[in-house]
């Protein structure tokens, strides 16, 4: 049996990341935890490509091509599946566009995987194995169905040399705009199997991609009481309150915690509220950025344009705020209704959704219609808040307060980095 594992990415899309890759794009373990989930007795011949870094044959013959993507990459997705479909592969689907638009993923596909992949998979290959696969799979995860990924067959170059892993993909939050809580439910690995990963890895930096590190605060302590005696310097998502929990902050800092991702979204307490993130609040993101940097913790805050309460005026200001706020990295995004989202659902039933090519669901692009300000007006101060808070001047005075030689040294990549993304949103 030979089987293609594939990421797709749409050109536009794909345009925003392909020069300084190395220094915003981490490994992508989809494909390799996908392909650690294919049962070793189908002895399978196994390929990956994720085409942010690689490229793949219509020539080459598979017997299935199982294809992950999110929304913006859908109809790139579609039209490869057309393609191996003639030559007579099984087409898989899976991912948030496929859970999240199942039926008109299906009309693609020959079988649908709806959420996560870890017990659904390895059901469907028994099944194709044996002449009798299902049209859809949806089965639930559980902590114990986690499994290590194939980290082997992903190329080493075209990624930033750090790598990454999931302790708990789950969010407990319902935040309007967030597709993660409806796609991964909170479901902790036992501590001691992802401390064994990292170990294996004989790595001294590394990324949690869990989207949210230390909401469950006990499991939190035990992980980073365990990465302690690994001498790693590690970053992870986390919310604001995080840092007004001191327990929480002095394990951190004592088990090498180097970064944080913040969702600080907005600076307005309106629009964090209609968000339903009123956990947020911006009268203490000064003070939790400064508590971070009191315990050597870089912050990398996001903040999403087009809520609302949003006006020209505010949006035009944060340049100048993220510099008052002092955090180290930051990233804007337009507010995007990920179709089948709470947030989708009650933009379209006020009849505000512009568009549905998913081409353009990037979060570089306006698909709806903003309430304070015309959707050319909002791509334009997107552009110019990337271009006014990635100037050199600016990007200095972010890294000084790392603690560390090393630390300056990647939070200067990855403003350079950014700074490209905002070179290439400049030139929309």
């Amino acid at each position: 049996m030979k089987i293609l594992l594939l990421l797709p990415w749409e050109k536009d899309y794909k345009a925003y990341r392909d020069k300084f890759s190395n220094l915003l794009t981490y490994p992508p373990l989809t494909l390799a935890a996908l392909a650690a989930l294919i049962p070793q007795e189908l002895g399978a011949e196994i390929d990956v490509c994720d085409e942010m870094a690689q490229s793949f044959s219509y020539d080459k013959a598979y017997d299935i091509v199982a294809i992950s993507f999110v929304t913006p990459s859908s109809l790139r997705a579609y039209k490869i599946a057309a393609k191996f479909k003639e030559k007579g592969s099984y087409i898989v689907f899976g991912g948030y566009h496929t859970t999240f638009m199942p039926e008109e993923a299906a009309e693609h596909a020959d079988t649908i995987i709806v959420g996560a992949a870890e017990k659904s998979l390895p059901q469907f290959l028994r099944d194709f194995s044996e002449g009798k696969p299902k049209a859809r799979y949806e089965l639930s995860l559980e902590p114990g169905d986690y499994v290590i990924p194939r980290r082997d067959l992903l190329p080493r170059r075209g990624y930033l040399n750090v790598p990454c892993v999931v302790a708990n993909r789950g969010c407990p939050n319902k935040c309007e705009f967030c597709a993660i809580s409806a796609m991964n439910p909170p479901c902790p690995r036992s501590v001691a199997n992802v401390i064994d990963e990292i170990k294996a890895m004989n790595t001294k930096r590394l990324i949690f991609f869990d989207p949210n590190f230390f909401y469950n605060k006990q499991y939190a302590l035990e992980l980073m009481s365990g990465l302690e005696s690994l001498n790693v310097r590690w970053a992870s998502n986390a919310t604001v309150t995080t840092a007004f929990d001191d327990e929480l902050v002095a394990a951190a800092q004592k088990s090498g915690c180097a970064g944080v991702l913040f969702g600080l979204e907005s600076l307005s307490r309106d629009s964090l509220l209609s968000a339903k993130k009123g956990f947020n609040d911006p009268k203490k993101f000064k003070k939790a950025v400064d508590i971070m940097h009191e315990h050597n913790i870089s912050v990398n805050g996001c903040f999403v344009l087009g809520f609302d309460s949003d006006t020209k005026e505010s949006l035009m200001s944060l340049p100048e705020q993220v510099e008052f706020l002092g955090i180290n990295i930051v990233r804007y995004a337009i507010l995007t209704p990920v179709p089948g989202s709470k947030l989708y659902k009650r933009l379209d039933g006020e009849g505000r959704i512009l568009t549905t090519d998913w081409t353009k669901y990037t979060q570089n692009k306006a698909v709806f219609r903003p309430k304070n300000m015309s959707v050319y007006e909002l791509e334009k101060i997107y552009a110019k808040v990337w271009k006014e808070s990635y100037k050199l001047k600016k990007i200095w005075g972010r890294i000084k307060s790392a603690h560390s030689f090393d630390d300056k040294l990647l939070l200067l990549g990855a403003n350079l980095g950014f700074k490209y993304v905002g070179s290439n949103v400049e030139r929309e």
